[in-house]
């Protein structure tokens, strides 16, 4: 079997694209929601960001999120739904390796439309994600923090029997670029089980200790 990446799901409205399909579905169905949208909340002014791994884009997540929102906020939210593992260190910047934007910063101080902001996690064996804001809308939200749309996990086949989607990772044979294995070559696989780790949506999936 090959490598796939399913549809993903546009919890606005419910109907399903792929990657480039999404991004150009997100704006239009946001702002026909939005506009049909009644709460009792004071409006606010609101960043459509497009959140996505640095080398691997089939992972992303489209957010809403408050202006007034600091980074710190959108830190602690990326760390609970991708990334937290072993409270590694983590950083905003502009460049990849530029300097690091003071987390106390409100979004609508940090986001311009089409500008990249980078976002690192574990300055050992790193996670990077590249972030865009995608638009601007004042409206009555909820929470700090809204998905729009997360990813659907990518269909990764297994290396040993190549048949069947990998459900583990074996740690040491990662090592060599392998190790993805489904269920029943996990079984038969000649590494201690203590050396699998669950394969999960998630760019940091294999990585350190997490376990989504």
């Amino acid at each position: 079997m090959e490598y796939e990446t399913p549809k993903s799901k546009c919890e606005l409205c419910g109907s399903e694209f792929t990657g480039q399909g999404m991004t150009r579905h997100i704006k239009s169905c946001l702002k026909k929601h939005l506009q049909k949208k009644v709460s009792k909340g004071k409006p606010q002014d609101l960043l459509l960001l497009n959140v996505a791994d640095a080398f691997n884009p089939d992972y992303f997540l489209y957010l809403l999120l408050g202006a007034k929102t600091t980074l710190e906020d959108l830190d602690g939210f990326l760390r609970d739904i991708w990334l937290e593992c072993c409270g590694h260190m983590s950083a905003f910047s502009f460049e990849r390796y530029g300097d690091e934007i003071d987390m106390r910063q409100k979004a609508a101080n940090v986001f311009e439309i089409g500008r990249k902001v980078v976002y690192q996690y574990d300055f050992g064996s790193t996670t990077e994600l590249n972030i865009r804001a995608m638009g601007r809308y004042h409206v009555s939200m909820d929470k700090k923090i809204q998905i729009i749309s997360r990813n659907a996990p990518p269909i990764i086949p297994c290396d040993h029997c190549k048949s069947k989607p990998a459900i583990q990772i074996c740690t040491e044979c990662a090592w060599d670029g392998e190790g993805w294995l489904c269920e029943d070559c996990a079984q038969s696989h000649e590494c201690d089980e203590e050396m699998f780790m669950p394969v999960v949506n998630s760019p940091r999936t294999g990585v350190c200790a997490y376990d989504g």
